[in-house]
């Protein structure tokens, strides 16, 4: 399979309107260039994120092929070793797309002529290409050839690549006067997946080596290639014209015998010049080498034969091949530069609405499926596809959870460090003791017991809690003296009860409302008793005490944790 890229220069030109693109995976393939017997040439726009986009080569197997198996692997077996070359003067291999109706294979597109047609019309104008010209091309193609042979793979094995169609029809300059090597269809690796069948042939006939014939191609056989396109260059036109049916050419090839450049130039000797005449005859056996019948005979590597020839003859810069490029191939690289330039004004007034259609898409992507815009505007795409918006809302919606986490985290933390403090502020005190009802007899307590006794430590009491519930005052009887008295009792002679009052029971104290309006009255001092016994005696108050819910001051009681009011003083 040897459709260049760039086949039929002439071909690309035959095109009077303007076509409707095609989608075929991520790339949208533009008007045909090119045609050849299995597979035509077009441009193509990758398509990318953000409006990128750039100019490509698509070959697109023509549909008859494209169901046959054996050419499938051919495409895929390209493309997976030109992907593996990486050299200035070899097309890179950018991406291939198959699927059941089509298989595309996507080249860097290189702006130039291909050699066939620069051979073409030089016969045409009876005009010679230059020998540093010719040696210029030959090198360069030796270079790519010599990275090719030299490929390994990502852990260092070498692949033994073999090209296996060296041919002009495969070999591009470009306008910066680069000649490059392309087209590695039916080239041949160790990790080729189409393997070619033992004897089988592939390339092109008048170019293939006698081993290649037999189906038994090596590094070697590229040279030999190579060395008649070398000749084709120098000579001026095919080294087999004078064929006449196959037959003859394959005897030719097969017994060597070839002739040679100044054989073929001897007519031309005198027009030539004599310091040209000593150049070809310098660089004949170079190319005599090269066309060698057995293959051990030849140059061993492409670096060899390229060395050989840069010491006979002084190559042509970049620069010269591409001023020559551009008088030879002028119309050509003009029509093809209108044919970009058509393409571009045509993308600059849809590209815009493509581009939207293609982000507005709803379904999932599907590689490789060929859509007219036309037809299906929200056709998918194999294209990276645009973030959905829910996945923007459930990134937020994580973040957030996440915040709330840490943020109830922070909480039981300071909770945790705060229990211990707080659990022992709110420390229950110790049970008040037993307080009779309010109709017992009230008693004093003896000064010298007071005195006698230690006062108990009071335990903490929460700085927030809320004030003890109280009962109606009373002297302590001696049973409370078990009972421990708050931190801030009052003495004896300083806190003595008011008859008719309600009293705190237990460790709790007077409400500070209560106790200014006991010290506001006039203390009634009682005598001590001689015993503290719970019988009547002079200073006993008489047991018609007043009724505290009569009393006023203060106006409420408590009844266990609850405070009531009292209904007459509402």
């Amino acid at each position: 399979m040897s459709d260049s890229v760039y086949g039929n220069g002439e071909a690309a030109l035959a095109l009077s309107h303007e076509p409707q693109p095609i989608m075929i995976g991520r790339y949208l393939l533009h008007r045909q260039i090119a045609r050849g017997g299995m597979a035509t040439i077009h441009i193509a726009r990758l398509m990318g994120d953000e409006g990128f986009s750039r100019i490509v080569a698509a070959k697109r197997l023509l549909p008859e092929f494209a169901e046959d198996s054996e050419f499938v692997a051919m495409f895929l077996d390209e493309a997976r070793i030109a992907s593996k070359v990486h050299h200035r003067n070899v097309v890179p291999v950018l991406d291939v797309v198959t699927t059941g109706e089509e298989a595309i294979l996507v080249q860097e597109y290189v702006h130039g002529a291909p050699l066939h047609f620069l051979l073409r019309t030089a016969r045409q104008t009876n005009s010679r290409i230059p020998l540093d010209i010719a040696v210029s091309i030959a090198c360069q193609v030796l270079a790519g050839l010599h990275a090719a042979h030299e490929t390994r793979d990502e852990l260092g094995a070498p692949l033994h690549i073999v090209h296996r169609d060296v041919s002009p029809q495969n070999v591009m300059v470009a306008v910066d006067g680069t000649a490059r090597l392309l087209d590695f269809g039916v080239a041949k690796a160790t990790m080729a997946a189409h393997v070619t069948r033992e004897g089988q042939f592939k390339g092109k006939l008048a170019y293939s080596a006698p081993e290649q014939l037999r189906g038994h191609a090596t590094r070697q056989s590229d040279l030999y290639s190579l060395a008649v396109v070398l000749w084709e260059l120098i000579v001026g036109h095919r080294m087999h014209h004078t064929a006449q049916a196959e037959v003859e050419l394959v005897a030719t090839i097969m017994n060597g015998r070839l002739p040679t450049i100044t054989d073929a130039l001897t007519a031309d000797r005198d027009a030539l010049g004599p310091d040209r005449w000593r150049e070809l005859q310098a660089i004949e056996p170079i190319i005599k080498t090269g066309l060698a019948v057995e293959a051990s005979e030849r140059w061993a590597t492409a670096a060899d034969m390229e060395h050989a020839l840069t010491d006979v003859v002084r190559p042509a810069t970049s620069g010269e091949v591409a001023a020559w490029l551009k008088g030879l191939g002028r119309e050509l690289i003009e029509k093809h530069g209108r044919v970009l330039a058509a393409e571009e004004a045509s993308w600059r007034r849809v590209g815009t609405s493509i581009q939207r259609r293609l982000a507005s898409g709803t379904g999932e992507p599907r590689r490789g499926v060929q859509a007219s815009f036309a037809s299906a505007p929200t056709a998918a795409q194999s294209q990276p596809r645009p973030v959905a918006p829910g996945r923007s809302v459930s990134a937020t919606a994580l973040i957030a959870v996440l915040c709330t986490l840490v943020v109830v985290l922070g909480i039981g933390v300071v909770l945790a460090i705060r229990r211990p403090a707080r659990t022992a502020a709110i420390e229950p005190a110790a049970p008040p003791a037993a307080v009779p009802p309010a109709a017992v007899p009230p008693a004093v307590i003896p000064p010298a017991a007071v005195a006698a006794k230690p006062a108990p430590v009071a335990p903490p009491v929460a700085p927030l809690a809320a004030p003890q519930p109280s009962v109606p005052q009373a002297i302590v009887t001696p049973v409370a003296k078990s009972a421990p008295a708050p931190a801030d009792v009052e003495s004896p002679a300083d806190a003595q009860p008011v008859p008719g009052t309600p009293a705190p029971t237990g460790p709790s104290r007077n409400p500070p409302r209560q106790r200014e309006s006991q010290r506001s009255r006039p203390s009634q001092q009682a005598a001590p008793p001689k015993k503290s016994t719970p019988a009547a005696g002079p200073t006993s108050q008489p047991s018609s005490a007043p009724d505290p819910a009569t009393d006023c001051s203060p106006p409420y009681y408590y009844e266990g944790q609850k405070k009531i009011f009292k209904p007459n003083c509402i």
